[in-house]
């Protein structure tokens, strides 16, 4: 299964030239930052090939992510430092090298990162170490090659997305991968202009709980046949053959 490589987190100002924006919560609500330096004591911190640390926050909620499992958490700001708190990742097999990276960066969040930013640029700061970023531009992302989070579906009796593990969706190389919050999914998905051919969807076999199970039933009640897709910036919407959605956005 292809790893989808892009991470989120927040940054990018250089320490003592920032000052601190009166409606903190404001200045970082409902933005997408991706990192352009990570050092730590003054010296890089080596991450792994083509690692960007993307990160929103939105909502009370934060996303990031560093090449491999979806980092998510609730947040507020309290004066410089951010206060996270119910921090989860998805549960996805990767190396043992991304599952110290995640875990470093999941780390790093959950100890309350010190902040500053100065226009589109912020800064994250854990004693030594620093993670700086900028603003990502809101243009429409595309269908292939993002990183799209399951927000609804429109079955009716469906239950709503759990918000422990994310369930996310990938088209990438004519394949679809993703979560369906408990199990992993992946199936061969050809792109045309509006409509995306989905077949031989396969999932693990985990014992899931009921809440779970229901989202993995709407969810290949759309991803069968030929599947309209609509996208409108950051919202995606997918409409099976019977006319049953699924409603996504990009987090970052």
């Amino acid at each position: 299964m292809n790893t989808l490589t892009s991470i989120f987190v927040m940054g990018v100002v250089a320490a003592g030239t920032a000052a601190v924006v009166p409606g903190a919560a404001d200045c970082l609500e409902d933005r997408a930052f991706e990192s352009v330096a990570v050092t730590q004591d003054g010296q890089p911190r080596p991450l792994l090939p083509g690692t960007v640390i993307r990160l929103r926050i939105a909502g009370g909620g934060l996303h990031a992510h560093a090449g491999g499992n979806l980092i998510a958490a609730q947040v507020s700001v309290e004066g410089t430092h951010l206060v996270v708190t119910d921090l989860h990742t998805a549960d996805a097999s990767y190396g043992a090298e991304q599952r110290a990276q995640d875990s470093w960066l999941a780390e790093f969040l959950g100890a309350g990162p010190a902040w500053t930013r100065h226009d589109d640029e912020l800064l994250l700061r854990v004693d030594g170490t620093e993670i700086r970023m900028a603003g990502r531009p809101e243009s429409d992302r595309p269908l292939t090659e993002t990183y799209w989070l399951l927000e609804s579906s429109s079955q009716p009796g469906s239950t709503p997305v759990p918000a422990r593990v994310p369930a996310h969706l990938v088209f990438q190389d004519d394949e679809l991968y993703g979560t369906l919050s408990c199990n992993w999914l992946s199936g061969r998905a050809v792109v045309a202009d509006s409509t995306v051919a989905v077949d031989g969807l396969g999932t693990t076999k985990r014992a899931c709980q009921q809440e779970d199970i229901m989202l993995e039933i709407a969810i290949f009640g759309v991803l069968r046949g030929e599947v309209a897709f609509d996208l409108d910036g950051d919202r995606l919407d997918l409409t099976g053959p019977d006319g049953r959605r699924l409603h996504l956005r990009a987090p970052f």
